[in-house]
């Protein structure tokens, strides 16, 4: 199993004020140390600048741990979980990219989360989300291979989730084009699918690519 310590540090510093809390505040803080594990939790280890919407200007440079689904900031040499509060939008600037901070329910299971805002949510219109992830893979358990018995865990990505946000729900997309009408006759059966199929069909839509799946939802919100 690999090994993970978590040690606690408590504080009274509020590191940034804002208008709208203590988001950074460092209180109760859980420290990480994954000895044993190959690899990186992390896309981008690199602590990078960041606005906040709803928030001044100064706030310190952030990265997304995907293992943990938390955005972590310093404070000195101790390492900080920003804490999840309200529907936080996240900037990094410097990548062209916005994280989401959102209560979803998906699949049965109710999650609080960041997730990488691709079409942003408008009224009545459709918004699209993407989940990012990354897990653990123990080659021990699940293989016969000598060689991998012996290799050490290591953090792997797995495939990005693409979610719909329409009217307050979120569902995942369609894994391919067969399943398009079924779902949207389970999900969204206001939606004109014999016309919605011709355009997957006539595009060639690829559900798993960000590029397709953006020209899609751009295509229902016209």
């Amino acid at each position: 199993m690999p090994t993970v310590f978590y040690t606690q540090v408590k504080t009274d510093l509020e590191a940034f004020n804002n208008s709208r809390g203590s988001v950074f505040d460092v209180t109760n803080t859980n420290f990480k140390s994954y000895q044993g594990i190959d690899g990186s939790p992390y896309f981008n280890e690199h602590f990078l600048p960041i606005t906040v919407d709803g928030y001044n200007k100064h706030v310190p440079n952030v990265r997304y741990n995907a293992y943990e689904d938390e955005m972590e900031f310093q404070n000195g040499n101790n390492l900080n979980y920003v804490i999840k509060s309200g529907d936080m939008r996240i900037i990094f600037t410097g990548l062209n990219k916005v994280y989401v901070l959102r209560n979803y329910i998906l699949d049965g299971t109710s999650t609080n989360g960041y997730l990488v805002e691709v079409v942003k949510e408008i009224e009545d219109k459709f918004g699209l989300y993407k989940k990012e992830q990354i897990h653990i893979v123990e080659y021990n358990n699940n293989t016969t291979n000598s060689y991998l018995k012996q290799q050490n865990p290591k953090f792997e990505k797995k495939r990005d989730v693409f979610i719909v946000l329409y009217k307050g729900n979120y569902f995942k997309l369609p894994k391919s084009q067969k399943e398009l009408k079924s779902w949207f006759q389970y999900n969204i059966p206001s939606v004109d699918v014999s016309r919605t199929k011709d355009f997957v069909k006539k595009n060639n839509i690829n559900f798993t690519k960000e590029d397709d799946v953006k020209k899609f939802i751009t295509f229902l919100n016209a």
